[in-house]
């Protein structure tokens, strides 16, 4: 075999690989319910709990493995935090599950609903010393943006947390 033709069969073989990794899969049915999330990388700003400052944070909800998972990604780079989680569908419990680790020690646990046209996400939340159930809710307006409530209980009473609104940013490449 030529050099022509080797270099033409690797340059086949890369382009081929590239347009499989830049093809994106659709969701799985059970996943579908994400489907305003996903594949969109959002940006907004998240308020320190007294109003005096802003934060800008970047959420990503990528779909992978075939549409079986949608991998999601958090940081606020200002405050040093960033989270990498899983969403799948859970056969045990037959319901959308989530599992997110972050970078300040707390790992998350929950399962997916929709209410009311608001994606939910209920759960728990460990830290090293403490354990306590969440409620994040993704409410999506007419106008594209994404809604991200956030609730705790760390102090035995409901508490709200954040309130982020964010905008999708076309990422170019």
């Amino acid at each position: 075999m030529t050099s022509l033709k080797k270099s033409l069969g690797i340059l086949t073989f890369l382009f081929s690989v590239a347009r499989i990794q830049a093809a994106v899969p659709p969701l799985s049915g059970q996943l579908k319910i994400l489907e305003p999330l996903v594949n969109r990388h959002w940006v907004g700003e998240m308020k320190s709990p007294d109003g005096s400052r802003t934060f800008n944070s970047e959420v990503n909800f990528q779909v992978v493995w075939d549409g079986s998972v949608v991998r999601y990604t958090a940081s606020i780079p200002e405050i040093g935090s960033f989270s990498e989680g899983y969403f799948y569908f859970d056969e045990e419990t037959q319901k959308v599950a989530v599992f997110i680790i972050s970078s300040r020690g707390a790992v998350e646990r929950g399962m997916v609903s929709v209410e009311n046209g608001v994606l939910m996400v209920k759960g728990s939340m460990a830290f090293p010393k403490q354990t306590f159930d969440f409620k994040n809710t993704f409410e999506f307006t007419a106008g594209g943006k994404m809604i991200d409530r956030w609730f705790q209980n760390a102090s035995g009473s409901w508490q709200p947390g954040h309130v982020v609104e964010f905008a999708e940013q076309v990422v170019r490449k």
